[in-house]
C-alpha cells in the first residue's frame, strides 16, 4: 500500500512530466486518495513555472522544539492552576474569619508562582527573540500542537466551569462566593484561550 512519501514522489514526477494540477488531482482521486490528501500533496509544491518543481517549506519537528515548547506549556499550566488556587483561597478568606487550609494554599500557590512566572517570562522572551531572528521557526509542528492543546485545555476548563455553575444554580448552591471563584477560573482560562488563539492566528498567517 502506498504511503504519503509515495504520494509526494508521484506528484513531483507528474509535475516534472508537465501534467496539470487538475489532471494529477483527478488521477489520484480515481486511485482512491482522499481530496484532503491530494490537496495537501499538491500544496507542497509551489506553482511557479519552474522545472523541477519547487517544494514549499514544511513544518519542522525537532527534539529541541519539543523540550522548549513542552516546558513552556507545562510551566504556564502549572502557574495558571496555582493562580486559580490562590485567588479562590483569597475569596474563601474573604467569606471566613479564619481558614488555616486557605492560608496554606495561598502560601504554596505563591511559592509556585514565584518560580513559574519568571521562568515562563524568560522562556517566552527567549523564544520570541529566536522567532524574530528566524521566522521560519513559526512553522514548527510541535509549536502548533502545543498551541492547539492549550486551546483545547482552556476550552474544556471553561466548559467545566460553566457546567459547575449551572449545576450550582439548579441545586440552589449558587452563592456569591461560588460565583467569585467561578469567575476567577473564567478570567484565567479565558485569558489563556485568547492568548493561544492570538498566537495560533499569527502562526497561520505565516
Amino acid at each position: 500500500m502506498a504511503n504519503r512519501d509515495d504520494l509526494t514522489l508521484f506528484v513531483r514526477e507528474a509535475l516534472i512530466a508537465g501534467k496539470s494540477r487538475a489532471e494529477i488531482s483527478a488521477a489520484l482521486l480515481h486511485a482512491g486518495w482522499s481530496a484532503p490528501e491530494v490537496g495537501d500533496a499538491l500544496d507542497g509544491w509551489d506553482e511557479t513555472p519552474f522545472s523541477p518543481p519547487v517544494p514549499k517549506p514544511r513544518a519542522a519537528v525537532s527534539a529541541r522544539d519539543f523540550f522548549v515548547y513542552a516546558l513552556t506549556f507545562a510551566v504556564l499550566i502549572l502557574g495558571a492552576f496555582n493562580l486559580v488556587i490562590v485567588l479562590q483561597a483569597l475569596i474563601d478568606l474573604g467569606f471566613a474569619e479564619q481558614d488555616h487550609a486557605a492560608d496554606r494554599e495561598i502560601r504554596w500557590g505563591v511559592a509556585v508562582l514565584l518560580t513559574t512566572v519568571p521562568l515562563y517570562l524568560w522562556l517566552t522572551l527567549r523564544e520570541r527573540r529566536k522567532l524574530a531572528r528566524n521566522p521560519a521557526l513559526r512553522r514548527s509542528a510541535i509549536r502548533k500542537w502545543m498551541i492547539h492543546i492549550g486551546l483545547l485545555l482552556a476550552a474544556l476548563t471553561l466548559l467545566g466551569d460553566l457546567i459547575a455553575t449551572i449545576y450550582a444554580l439548579l441545586t440552589g448552591d449558587l452563592t456569591a462566593q461560588f460565583l467569585l471563584k467561578a469567575g476567577a477560573v473564567v478570567v484565567i482560562a479565558g485569558g489563556i484561550f485568547l492568548y493561544y488563539r492570538s498566537v495560533g492566528q499569527q502562526a497561520d498567517r505565516r
